[in-house]
């Protein structure tokens, strides 16, 4: 009888000891393996959804000048589709470039070559702006930083862990500059079909007209940008059980030069929760 009890016990001691050691490898990962281990798992998964939210201001004390809600739902795999609409009732810097209130926003995007792309080569300007708010080509960023940090938050809710991500400024400048050179080129695009489809006698002088406006236009983009500071700031919110994202926050700021030399600043913040990811 002793040595049965006595079996049992040092059984059951190695039991412990089993367990405390997974939960202690569990416990052991870093920041960065919590990462990968996120990104590895989500690319696994050929459906979700999730709703976000996003707040432009301006100005050193912050003025909002945009907010609006929108969503998205991810198929099989390479197929984004995202809509966003802005809220009547709302004084916002969109209804100044044409965007009533009320209306969709609507932006299809396509996974391909490694990259989030418009559906449509027709795509115009303002649903690259919404591509650009995609949680998903955000995890990519962080992925593609060569020189970023993460670290463990402390004091994260109850089964989930949470990392602070800053993307090293240089490479926060040049992603940016990247996505913006795109989104400069659809735009030329765009403009260039529209008066394909004018058909005027004067229409080899309007696209003179618009290139050169164009030209222009991209060029001073350019030196401000090159002039520009930013910080990209993400907290991304993982789920223990599945390492499956739960939510991506990101703070994206941005000094820089304006035709006058004035320094403006600018805060884009997001805020993505994920769901149905099957």
């Amino acid at each position: 009888m002793r040595i049965r009890l006595s079996v049992a016990k040092l059984t059951a001691i190695v039991c412990l000891a089993m367990s405390l050691s997974a939960c202690q490898v569990g416990e052991s990962k870093t920041a960065k393996e919590w990462f990968d281990l996120t990104y590895a798992g989500l690319a696994g998964h050929e459906h979700l959804t999730f709703q976000g939210n996003a707040v432009l201001t301006r100005g050193k004390q912050e003025k909002i000048e945009d907010s609006f809600a929108y969503t998205g739902e991810l198929s099989d795999h390479h197929e984004l589709k995202m809509r966003a609409v802005l809220p009547k009732g709302q004084k916002s810097g969109l209804q100044t470039a044409g965007v009533k209130a009320g209306q969709s926003l609507e932006a299809n995007l396509r996974w391909k070559g490694g990259v989030w792309m418009a559906a449509s080569s027709e795509a115009d300007a303002y649903t690259r702006g919404i591509a650009r708010l995609n949680p998903l080509d955000q995890l990519e960023d962080i992925r593609k930083a060569d020189k970023k940090s993460i670290t463990l938050e402390k004091g994260a809710g109850r089964g989930t862990k949470v990392l602070r991500i800053e993307l090293d400024p240089e490479v926060a400048k040049q992603q940016l500059k990247a996505k913006l050179a795109v989104e400069m080129e659809g735009l030329r695009s765009d403009w260039s079909n529209k008066l394909e489809r004018i058909g005027s006698k004067r229409s080899p002088e309007m696209k003179t007209e618009v290139s050169n406006l164009w030209a222009n236009g991209n060029k001073q983009l350019e030196q401000m940008l090159d002039r520009a500071d930013a910080k990209v700031l993400y907290y991304l919110t993982i789920n223990r059980k599945t390492g499956l994202p739960a939510r991506l926050v990101s703070e994206t700021r941005l000094s820089y030069p304006n035709l006058l030399g004035i320094t403006e600043h600018e805060v884009l913040y997001t805020d993505n929760q994920f769901s149905k990811i099957k």
